[in-house]
């Protein structure tokens, strides 16, 4: 006899599904990774590399990339993907808040953070995870951080969105995440959402969904970087075309 509706467990962990919802159709920053990873010559680091939207892209145009991931389900989902890729892609567990214990079986020539990663840490651990990645990356070598373009977000307050929910069907599951609002916080901004899946037999869950980002201005972490060594090297402007806010790619170069 087959479970209950609300008790059958879904195919995929929750933390790889959402993530492949939520992220796994953005591209607006691809072709400045495929960019910087040309120009790298030797293997890329991705920061808090998820289940592979970026290392994979970048692995299937024949570069070396090690991912950085602290959820054990994301790594897990990311190997199955790079298995098909010959070992192109090499997967580290580690949590970018313990920087100072981040080790790697190569010295890249890139450290790139898609997604505003950098902005899960806040402004007393950031400097600790840059002069790690100082030390590690090989002189010579290159960083680009995305932040949130806050000029296209109110200056305070909450906005509400006008995005059409992500969705996403995996065997015969349904998942959608619909973004409700952005609050700009003195210190973190933080975009709602309200996740629903729907089991094969119809059976609905809701859940609330909080991501928060610490805010932090290409300025300042322009300042945090050449505070423990790097150089800037400029930025670049990522627009999302999804009525969403855009990003800033901080570069930053390590001196020879």
């Amino acid at each position: 006899m087959s479970a209950p509706p609300e008790e059958r467990d879904p195919p995929v962990a929750d933390s790889g599904v959402w993530q492949q919802v939520e992220f796994g159709s953005y591209a607006a920053d691809l072709p400045l990774w495929l960019e910087l990873a040309e120009q790298a010559n030797g293997p890329i680091l991705e920061l808090g590399a998820g289940s592979g939207r970026v290392a994979l892209h970048l692995a299937e145009h024949g570069h070396q990339v090690i991912a950085l991931e602290r959820d054990p389900d994301l790594i897990a989902e990311l190997e199955r993907s790079a298995a098909k890729l010959g070992g192109s892609v090499t997967a580290v567990r580690a949590d970018l808040a313990s920087a100072s214990q981040l080790e790697l079986p190569a010295p890249p020539t890139l450290a790139i953070g898609p997604l505003h990663v950098v902005q899960v840490l806040d402004s007393s651990a950031r400097p600790a995870l840059l002069g790690r990645l100082l030390q590690l990356i090989a002189p010579g070598g290159q960083v680009g951080l995305t932040v949130v373009d806050e000029t296209t977000l109110l200056s305070a307050g909450a906005a509400a969105t006008q995005i059409l929910p992500d969705m996403r069907e995996v065997d015969g599951w349904v998942y959608s995440s619909e973004a409700l609002w952005v609050q700009v916080g003195e210190d973190a901004l933080t975009v709602r959402r309200v996740r629903e899946r729907v089991s094969p037999e119809g059976a609905m869950q809701r859940s609330i969904h909080d991501e928060v980002l610490n805010r932090v201005s290409p300025e300042r972490l322009e300042i945090e970087a050449e505070d423990v060594g790097f150089r800037p090297a400029g930025r670049r402007q990522i627009s999302s075309g999804l009525n969403e806010a855009d990003s800033t790619a901080v570069l930053l170069e390590v001196p020879r």
